[in-house]
């Protein structure tokens, strides 16, 4: 049952894993994958932030 379900969703296809792995390995792709940097710092609040004493309730 659970091959039916997934026999349709796009990885089923051979095809679409081609630029995965070169069909030429002397000629290795050069692609490199994307590092997240993040641009803030999760241990600081932002300096716009205002703390106040107020109830949230």
């Amino acid at each position: 049952m659970m091959g039916s379900m997934l026999g349709d969703l796009p990885s089923f296809d051979p095809h679409n894993f081609s630029q995965l792995r070169p069909s030429d390995p002397s000629n290795p792709s050069k692609v490199v994958p994307t590092t997240y940097r993040p641009t803030h710092s999760r241990t600081s609040p932002p300096p716009d932030q205002v703390e106040t004493e107020e109830s949230c309730y």
